[in-house]
């Protein structure tokens, strides 16, 4: 009767006689390679079906798009508190005018990027809703303040460049939409689910972090410990 595949040994002798028990160092031998290779395998499969994903939700990616266009808004107000200096008159009361603007669209980029504690701790500017009314405020603020109304109601009535006039408008305005864009997502709970959005985001990255960390520790162990190789 021919003998299995198992019974021999890696050089291709056998490794038993019928009705001979295996020695105990090739018992062990064998038994190691039939059950640790099946079991490394599915060590890997495992790894991948349950290892959470560190991309962000699509509804992550539209808060962070918000935050994005929002900073965007506030350095072209600035752009045109400088340009309204050059093409639109003024007195000593505007210039001042235009140097809290300009403070203020700061604060909105260093608010919406978070890297200033004191902005977070303000209710004032963390809480969506009241954060739309100054957004907005600064907005219609900055479309009066650089005298943009003409009386005959067209821009090209101005007498100077209505192109750089235009430019300071749809900035002004854009700003105050982006306001009234933070009070509607603010009464519609937006902010709550955001900050649900980004818990779960750090929870995922953390718990990815960690399988990582202790994949490293295990591949560490198994090298330093002889009878793992």
């Amino acid at each position: 009767m021919s003998n299995p595949g198992w019974a021999t040994t890696d050089d291709g002798e056998l490794s038993r006689e019928e009705g001979q028990p295996l020695s105990d160092d090739k018992r062990q031998s064998m038994f190691s390679r039939v059950s640790f290779a099946p079991t490394n395998n599915m060590e890997v499969e495992t790894d991948n079906n349950t290892q959470p994903s560190f991309q962000r939700t699509f509804s992550h990616k539209l808060f962070r798009l918000l935050k994005f266009i929002t900073i965007l808004i506030a350095v072209l107000l600035m752009v045109a508190q400088v340009i309204s200096l050059v093409y639109l008159p003024f007195d000593g009361v505007e210039l001042i005018l235009k140097i809290f603007l300009s403070s203020f669209c700061v604060m909105i980029i260093l608010n919406e990027l978070e890297w200033w504690g004191l902005l977070r701790a303000s209710p004032l500017l963390w809480n969506w809703i009241p954060r739309g009314y100054l957004y907005a405020f600064i907005g219609v603020v900055s479309v009066e303040e650089n005298n943009l109304k003409p009386s005959s109601g067209a821009l090209n009535t101005l007498p100077f460049d209505y192109t750089a006039a235009l430019f300071i408008e749809t900035a002004s305005w854009l700003m105050f939409f982006i306001g009234i864009l933070y009070i509607s997502l603010g009464l519609c709970c937006c902010q709550v689910y955001q900050a649900k959005v980004r818990e779960n985001y750090k929870d995922r990255v953390a718990e990815r972090k960690k399988i990582f960390e202790d994949g490293l520790t295990s591949l560490e162990f198994r090298k330093n410990d002889p009878s793992m190789t």
